[in-house]
């Protein structure tokens, strides 16, 4: 069963991640953070296929999530989302270690495109 962690600090990206998610995987697994610190607890706690987080949340936020989560799983792939632009923040965000960037502004396609990508990858 596939399993995905979402972490936003906005509950109503958290609800439409979800959803699109579930309309293209019908069985998955999905679990909700909204904050840095339950973003780390629950990826230490269970295991995860993929983790799919805002860059700027409560607590410190992806980027210091994804040090992290690095650290100690490094085979976990992190799909981060943001509002910032792509050209500003993709290189840094990748070279840090996630698996993928994506901006907020992208359609639901793009999205569920760079999840199965990042999923064949592993």
């Amino acid at each position: 069963m596939l399993r995905i962690l979402l972490a936003d600090d906005h509950e109503f990206i958290r609800k439409s991640l979800r959803q699109i998610l579930m309309e293209e995987f019908p069985s998955v697994l999905i679990g909700e953070a909204g904050d840095t610190k339950t973003l780390i607890e629950m990826v230490l706690s269970e295991p995860w296929d993929l983790v799919i987080s805002d860059i700027s949340m409560p607590g410190g936020g992806g980027l210091e999530a994804l040090h992290y989560i690095q650290l100690r799983l490094p085979a976990l792939p992190i799909l981060i989302l943001s509002i910032y632009p792509v050209e500003q923040f993709a290189p840094r965000v990748v070279l840090a270690g996630a698996s993928g960037y994506l901006n907020k502004d992208a359609p639901p396609e793009q999205l569920l495109q760079t999840v199965k990508e990042i999923l064949a990858r592993r």
